[in-house]
């Protein structure tokens, strides 16, 4: 399929600009694009962008993340931890700078990109175990107390 993977300079190019702008309540940085409607196409198209810079990934990230989507990105040196900041989830490699781990929301010590997939199953898992057992202990919890209350009703 034709576009799925571009270069960043092809990328910058085909988003016909962009300004920054710093949000005065947050501090944060926020992307705005000249001409959305390109970046909305190129965003639902492209899966890969080689050879790109940090200014590349941020622009990204951010575009993303204002249409309201979710991002995971990776990135292991000091350039990339801005939108590693910016990601939902920030994923910095092993062998990557100290800033980049700082900014990261998970460390990928292998340097393997299989292991980010295995990463995700687990804390997928953990999260629904976690979701099982709350509903568990609520359900319990609140039978107990009706079981308490009606009890100290009918027998005293």
């Amino acid at each position: 399929m034709p576009g799925t993977c571009i270069t960043g300079a092809e990328f910058l190019e085909r988003i016909q600009g962009y300004d920054t702008v710093r949000d005065v309540n947050s501090g944060q940085f926020a992307v705005k694009f000249h001409n959305p409607a390109a970046f909305n196409e190129l965003k639902k198209k492209v899966k890969v962008i080689a050879r790109s810079t940090a200014e590349n990934k941020f622009v990204l990230v951010s575009g993303i993340k204002q249409k309201g989507g979710l991002v995971a990105m990776t990135g292991n040196s000091i350039s990339d931890a801005q939108a590693l900041r910016k990601a939902d989830v920030g994923l910095a490699m092993g062998t990557g700078c100290d800033v980049a781990k700082d900014n990261a929301d998970l460390v990928i010590l292998d340097n393997n990109f299989a292991s980010i997939h295995r990463a995700i199953l687990w804390g997928r898992q953990t999260f629904d175990n976690v979701r099982k057992f709350l509903q568990f202990q609520v359900t319990v919890n609140i039978v107990i107390c009706i079981i308490t209350v009606l009890g100290g009703a009918t027998i005293g």
